[in-house]
């Protein structure tokens, strides 16, 4: 009987949640593509990759708090040019990384190398989503994820996304975006960029 039970026991064994294994973060940030590069490369959406990153604006608390970090921090972003969640999010912590590079750094890898890291970072809603933000320190230790785009926004998403066309919901979340200028992303991933690798989850 415990023989029978093997196979089973096995099976089990293979579909250990994906928050459970291994993921190699240093091979991760190693393969990944300096924000400057990517910038260079962008072939969708490049008034808004470009044009944000040009004219973001970051404010002067945010840059006092990210100067103040306790220590090194590594951004890595899961993203895509032609994702407009990704335009919105990534060129605002880039130039947070750019006005602070003794502190931060940003380096981007698509959805495929990206995957895992994804799937142990799902969206409230249970979806995989670009961009995926991973905060590491300079030992490549995880610290803490930030999902697609800011709570606030998010939580609406969620709330209406099966009560609201798709063109009126985009369009929403455009002026949100655009009115917010990145303020709210910048925040929320200053808080995590604030953590030490021990209370990374």
């Amino acid at each position: 009987m415990r023989r029978a039970l093997l196979p089973a026991l096995a099976a089990l064994l293979m579909i250990v949640p994906v928050q459970a294994r291994q993921i190699d973060y240093a091979a991760l940030w190693d393969g990944a593509t300096p924000f400057h590069t990517f910038l260079e490369n962008v072939k969708a959406q490049q008034e808004s990759w470009r044009g944000r990153f040009a004219n973001a604006a970051i404010d002067a608390a945010a840059l006092t708090e990210a100067r103040g970090l306790p220590g090194q921090r590594r951004i890595l972003a899961i993203a895509e040019d032609r994702c407009s969640d990704s335009a919105w999010a990534v060129p605002y912590l880039a130039k947070l990384a750019a006005a602070v590079p003794e502190k931060l750094e940003l380096r981007v890898i698509g959805r495929t190398a990206g995957r895992r890291v994804q799937s142990a970072h799902l969206t409230p809603d249970g979806r995989l989503a670009t961009p995926t933000i991973v905060i590491l320190d300079e030992n490549n230790r995880f610290i803490g994820g930030w999902v697609e785009r800011p709570s606030e926004l998010q939580k609406w998403f969620v709330e209406n996304k099966g009560s609201v066309g798709s063109d009126e919901l985009h369009d929403y979340i455009d002026k949100w975006q655009a009115k917010d200028a990145g303020r709210s992303t910048v925040t929320e991933v200053l808080a995590i960029l604030g953590r030490s690798a021990s209370e990374g989850k």
